[in-house]
């Protein structure tokens, strides 16, 4: 008795598909196991990480805490522009800095409401 192509072409797919979730399968066990043995390795490693001192974070200076400011108001306010104005932002502050970029994005973030 012959099987349509229909069906063999189901078969082929569902096979393939197979194969696929098997492999996922494997990567989740590799990925579990590496995670583990991460985890054990820290856990036993304890006493040598508490001897070793951690170097202290440099402190920010007024003018670093200023750049970050105008970065993460550009950042926000870039967000909410579509992909067009974003990129004429994003030109205008690699010609002339944060704050005239900062202006325009004002200018055409749409006001909700």
């Amino acid at each position: 008795m012959r099987r349509s192509r229909r069906t063999d072409d189901v078969r082929a797919i569902a096979r393939r598909i197979s194969k696929s979730l098997a492999s996922v399968g494997e990567d989740f066990l590799s990925l579990g196991a590496a995670l583990q043995s991460r985890m054990t390795g820290r856990q036993t490693s304890g006493a040598r990480a508490r001897s070793v001192r951690r170097r202290a974070r440099r402190a920010l200076t007024p003018a670093d805490r200023a750049r970050l400011r105008l970065q993460g108001e550009y950042l926000g306010l870039v967000r909410h522009l579509s992909l067009r104005d974003r990129n004429k932002v994003k030109t205008l502050r690699s010609k002339k800095g944060y704050p005239p970029a900062i202006k325009m994005a004002r200018r055409l973030v749409k006001p909700r409401g």
